[in-house]
């Protein structure tokens, strides 16, 4: 088989993380070479659910493993070579990260794979076998709610993110952009929202075991704004989807499915599944709850930094508490898309199985 008749050849980034081993293993399945990359000491260090990270998931038959750290220019030498696809899913996503540690890897490592990119591609002469870089936005990047009305992708993202690490992949997204005008380099970038499944274990996945946990589930009433949610599945599925679309380079897209849950929806609906009992409370002033609990983040963050341990309380995440922050996905359906989990109630009960059968509850 020549070079130019073989399956596509799909880099994945981040590898060894809950999205990109979901993402390797959905390339698998499609037919995809894949070459994962992820920093040798994950690979090295083995499973660690805790961290998040699953090499024994990605390092096996039909993968072409490559140890590399985005930061580090000379590691990526060779990596997109005869690529097809990137999907770059690495990234640093906590909240409480120093914002030089996330531009670090979420601007600079992206610089430093798209440069390895552009002089792959420049090497071919212009004629290789690339066909688009997809990048793993955030639908955070659009800030809070102001009009009660679902985020789109018209809105285009906030000028200035409520946080560092948002702020982080809203830089991200612009270089991407940038760089596809001013390269001609094929991008697209997806923007997913709360995304849960088998192997999360922080955002979605500690409000999936929190409330797991809970010996009775209680939350005030009038706790009524919408999560916004969607599959680790779907979201790789939809990277996939958008690589394969025409229309969608040079485009933005929002990852989210079709439930219209409520925070209160969501610890009620935990309760019937989990089989334990659910309290309505009386309804509490939201927005004077969220300034204290932010109040005494802010107060306690310095106390947990000098001990080395990640508060349990951050401010970024307390800011989104009772905010009424949900998308549209027209315009991900409109290219034909079609979820796999498009009410997170049944993908939650899949993967409540996963976690007690992995031993995790």
């Amino acid at each position: 088989m020549s070079n130019s008749d073989a399956a596509p050849l799909s880099l994945v980034t981040g590898a060894c993380g809950f999205m990109g081993s979901t993402v390797v293993e959905l390339l698998l399945d499609a037919g995809h070479r894949v070459r994962a990359t992820d920093l040798d000491s994950v690979r090295a260090g083995g499973d660690d659910p805790r961290r998040g990270r699953y090499p024994s998931a990605v390092c096996r038959p039909g993968v072409d493993f490559r140890g590399a750290d985005i930061t580090r220019p000379s590691t990526l030498e060779g990596i997109a070579r005869d690529v097809d696809y990137v999907f770059h899913t690495a990234a640093v996503f906590d909240y409480s990260t120093p914002k030089a540690i996330l531009d670090r890897v979420n601007v600079e490592g992206t610089r430093n794979l798209v440069d390895e990119v552009l002089r792959e591609r420049g090497r071919a002469n212009g004629s290789g076998r690339f066909r688009r870089f997809i990048l793993w936005g955030a639908g955070g990047v659009y800030g809070f709610p102001e009009n009660g009305r679902p985020f789109s992708e018209s809105d285009g993202a906030a000028e200035d993110p409520p946080n560092d690490y948002l702020r982080s992949k809203r830089a991200q997204e612009s270089f991407v952009e940038d760089t596809g005008r001013d390269h001609g380099m094929a991008w697209t970038t997806i923007r997913p929202t709360t995304v849960y499944g088998p192997r999360g274990v922080y955002g979605a996945g500690q409000l999936i075991m929190s409330a797991a946990k809970m010996k009775v589930l209680a939350v005030p009433v009038n706790f009524s704004s919408r999560i916004p949610w969607v599959h680790v599945r779907d979201v790789a599925r939809s990277a996939l989807h958008l690589a394969l679309h025409p229309e969608a380079a040079g485009e933005y897209f929002n990852i989210n499915d079709d439930t219209q849950m409520t925070e209160a929806e969501y610890f009620k609906f935990m309760a019937a599944i989990l089989g334990k009992p659910f309290v309505p409370l009386p309804p509490v002033p939201t927005s004077l709850l969220r300034t204290g609990l932010l109040a005494v983040a802010r107060a306690s963050a310095p106390v947990f930094k000098r001990i080395g341990k990640k508060p349990p309380l951050e401010a970024d995440a307390i800011n989104y508490m009772a905010r009424d922050i949900f998308f549209t996905n027209d315009k991900l359906k409109g290219t034909g898309f079609q979820f796999e989990y498009p009410d997170a109630r049944i993908g939650l009960r899949d993967t409540l199985r996963w976690y007690k059968q992995e031993g995790w509850l």
